[in-house]
């Protein structure tokens, strides 16, 4: 996470807060908590862009089942794409 705490000084998302419950890096540690929690049978979410794909949609699904607003949602899917821009997978096919 350090690398990209780094990264993100010079690849900021806009309007982040860096330090609220809804800052990219909180909600990247989450989604990584996720994959630890919930490994991806499908091959490497971390390295592969199918698996990838298929981790972030069933993350998308996970957040519904607490209720999560529609619109928290999509914030947090776009810090998590631009976690994957910072791994050099591309955006994910959300």
């Amino acid at each position: 996470m350090s690398a990209f705490t780094k990264w993100l000084t010079n690849n900021p998302v806009a309007g982040d807060r860096q330090f609220g419950g809804s800052s990219v890096r909180y909600q990247v540690a989450r989604y990584c908590d996720y994959l630890d929690a919930n490994p991806w049978r499908g091959g490497d979410p971390l390295s592969d862009t199918n698996a990838r794909d298929g981790a972030v949609s069933a993350y998308a699904d996970y957040l519904e089942t607490f209720n999560t607003p529609a619109a928290m949602i999509g914030l947090i899917l776009t810090n998590i794409d631009h976690f994957y821009l910072f791994l050099g997978l591309g955006r994910t096919k959300q």
